[in-house]
């Protein structure tokens, strides 16, 4: 039989994270919606976006507001200057003070990052 550690067995608060250690907090959603192409074409995809935020930060807080941030896009049309996925990632980490986030195309294996230095 493990020993468990105090944490999980009488649900005090697990010890403190080491020092040295870069710590961030991720939520994901998924984001469907139409763009033109750089033919001009309307088309759609499914967008699996995930946003980080620096430190620990409440993760139900952070999904609720990402979720609400990609509903006025959600099922309809990313203008131009949102197109790419380099563009959509940028202008989420602007609004919503991230520190990195991923817009992928995963059935199409198409990825795309921005981060803050």
């Amino acid at each position: 039989m493990t020993r468990r550690s105090t944490s999980e067995t009488d649900g005090q608060a697990a010890a403190p994270m080491p020092t040295g250690l870069r710590v961030s907090t991720g939520v994901g959603a998924v984001l469907c919606a139409a763009h033109r192409d750089q033919n001009g074409s309307l088309h759609g995809h499914t967008w699996e976006i995930i946003a980080w935020w620096a430190g620990a930060p409440n993760a139900g807080e952070k999904r609720a507001q990402l979720n609400l941030y990609l509903s006025c896009f959600d099922h309809g049309f990313l203008p131009d200057s949102l197109a790419w996925g380099e563009h959509l990632a940028a202008r989420i980490a602007q609004d919503l003070g991230c520190i990195r986030v991923d817009v992928n195309r995963p059935l199409e294996r198409i990825y795309a990052r921005v981060e803050f230095a």
